[in-house]
């Protein structure tokens, strides 16, 4: 069994209870404080949506002849205008309309089934900046309205999701390779990433900078984590990633949780269609309405998706899951697990208060947090100088230390009391 950090925050330990969003996470392996990660981004980074249907063979014939023009051939279609290529060779299609200013690339005619019988003919792919500008509904519309153009009698038959979290003040340690848990046998690690291409679930990496790992294959469930500041400066996307991370800040402009001079990592879980079809037969619920999956329509539509993407992507971190030792949790990876919201109304993940200053009006609370903290260490079994160590780091030693400077009590007084108290909640079986 996998065990969970416990987690505080200054104004839970105060009533003595945890609290799910702390950044004061403690177990009996010591005590982690996390508040200097920040959580920048929380979304969804590509849709592939699939659609099966009759080929429309007037639109089919005049998308072909604009390819049989050769290179540089373009059409218009849905108000919009279209390269039109020949299809990867590993995505099963045989055509595709690219428009990257849009953000759009569509798929059609299916390499193994005969273009004037019913298959899977069409699927258009969303690239990050076209699902960030629009809502849930609006991708579903457009994409719905591509299908409804190009076949008769569409239907949608399934999407793959990638989940993307962008974070700073974190990156892979040195033992990740060590301490990474998975049950998949296929694992890249690089030098670096210059350049990563996704085209139809293929993964393209070139070696360059720092460390970048990928898990898992494009059919399965995939975990990729890779620098994204250098990555989207290679590719040229770094300001409009910059643009999205300006957005986690708060309304006060000297509250920046975004650092332009630090990197950004991203840890990435990239969902199949036949990874989602399988946990559509789960009856996956959303984690913060407790609703289940209505099993008449399952995970055929991006949009059926979008309520349980949370619960989804915490699934997805325990099957791919950073540990600190063997049967605990990394902090860092359970808070990623914990806080990221897709598709939130709000960031859960962002804090802003007004400290009050060291030791004043606020003993009270001073006193039951520390009082409330011991008992805790007292719990874990922490000796006296671990429990000193971990006070000073907890966010609340400034205090602490203004209020026993005040009555006179020196740092050997201060040792000896702490001592004192975690042996009374030992004895006493007063630890919380």
């Amino acid at each position: 069994m996998n065990h969970r950090w416990e987690r505080y925050s200054r104004e839970s330990l105060q009533r003595g209870e945890q609290d799910a969003r702390g950044t004061l996470f403690i177990s009996p392996k010591g005590q982690r404080e996390l508040d200097g990660i920040r959580l920048l981004n929380a979304g969804v980074d590509t849709v592939r949506q699939l659609y099966t249907g009759k080929p429309c063979l007037a639109h089919f014939d005049h998308i072909i002849s604009a390819y049989q023009e050769g290179r540089g051939a373009t059409l218009v279609l849905f108000d919009h205008v279209w390269s039109v290529g020949a299809g990867a060779a590993g995505s099963g299609f045989r055509y595709r309309l690219q428009n990257n200013d849009l953000g759009v690339i569509v798929f059609l005619q299916a390499r193994h089934t005969k273009v004037d019988t019913l298959g899977t003919h069409v699927k258009v792919e969303l690239s990050p900046h076209f699902i960030q500008e629009r809502s849930p509904d609006q991708c579903q519309a457009f994409m719905d309205t591509i299908a409804a153009h190009l076949l008769a009698h569409a239907e949608p038959h399934g999407c793959a999701v990638h989940l993307a979290l962008d974070v700073q003040g974190w990156q892979p340690p040195r033992d990740f390779m060590e301490r990474f848990v998975t049950r998949s046998k296929r694992v890249t690690k690089l030098n670096g990433l210059s350049d990563l291409e996704i085209t139809s679930g293929e993964v393209a990496a070139q070696y360059a900078y720092g460390q970048s790992y990928l898990f898992g294959t494009a059919g399965a469930l995939q975990c990729a984590l890779y620098n994204k500041t250098r990555e989207a400066h290679r590719r040229d996307k770094l300001h409009f990633w910059q643009g999205i991370w300006e957005q986690a800040s708060g309304d006060d402009p000297l509250d920046t949780p975004y650092d332009p001079d630090a990197d950004v990592w991203r840890i990435e879980m990239r969902f199949h269609q036949s990874v989602l079809r399988e946990f559509a037969q789960g009856v996956p619920c959303n984690v913060d309405t407790g609703e289940s999956l209505d099993m008449g329509h399952g995970f055929a539509r991006f949009t059926d998706t979008v309520p349980h993407l949370t619960g989804l992507w915490r699934s997805a971190l325990q099957s791919y899951r950073l540990d600190h030792c063997r049967n605990l949790i990394d902090p860092a990876w359970q808070l990623f697990q914990d806080d990221a919201r897709f598709y939130a109304h709000a960031p859960h993940f962002l804090y802003k208060r007004k400290r009050k200053e060291p030791g004043l009006g606020n003993e009270k609370n001073v006193c039951l947090a520390f009082g409330n903290l011991l008992s805790i260490y007292a719990r874990q079994g922490f000796r006296t100088h671990e429990a000193i160590r971990y006070l000073q780091r907890s966010g609340m030693w400034d205090d602490l230390a203004e209020y026993y400077r005040r009555r006179g009590i020196g740092k050997d007084e201060f040792r000896q009391l702490v001592e004192q108290r975690l042996i009374e909640r030992r004895l006493l079986g007063r630890a919380a």
